[in-house]
């Protein structure tokens, strides 16, 4: 066999069994939660001994972070962009889709990083 053919083929099975792991089959119990904080950091989702997925965040604030803990590893912080602006001037992200999976234990948190509103965020996840 080519060395060009092996490569293809070895290509085919990485990307197929890298998209497998990733894959959520829609066995998941889907679950919602909601937190909100004024000042500093809070919990929206905080679950060991637990295995599945988060699926998107959506956030009404003026500046914030989302920090998701998986699996006991290092914390790893996304800053929501301020996204739309409402008739009321209140600021919304809209619905930022992920897939984040877990094995053991997921935490996620919010963290007000201004001074003027309140950070309130809306995560979808699911066990498995």
């Amino acid at each position: 066999m080519k060395t060009s053919s092996k490569l293809a083929i070895l290509s085919i099975l990485f990307l197929t069994a890298s998209a497998t792991f990733a894959a959520d089959d829609g066995n998941t119990k889907p679950r919602l939660s909601n937190g909100a904080v004024s000042y500093g950091t809070t919990d929206i989702i905080y679950e060991t001994s637990v295995s599945g997925n988060v699926k998107g965040v959506s956030c009404n604030f003026s500046s914030g972070r989302i920090i998701f803990t998986v699996d006991g590893a290092a914390a790893q912080t996304i800053n929501m962009p301020i996204g739309f602006l409402d008739a009321n001037g209140d600021s919304h992200t809209g619905w930022v889709p992920m897939n984040i999976r877990f094995t053991s234990s997921i935490r996620v948190q919010i963290q007000q990083t201004g001074t003027s509103h309140q950070l309130d965020c809306d995560v979808s996840w699911a066990l498995d």
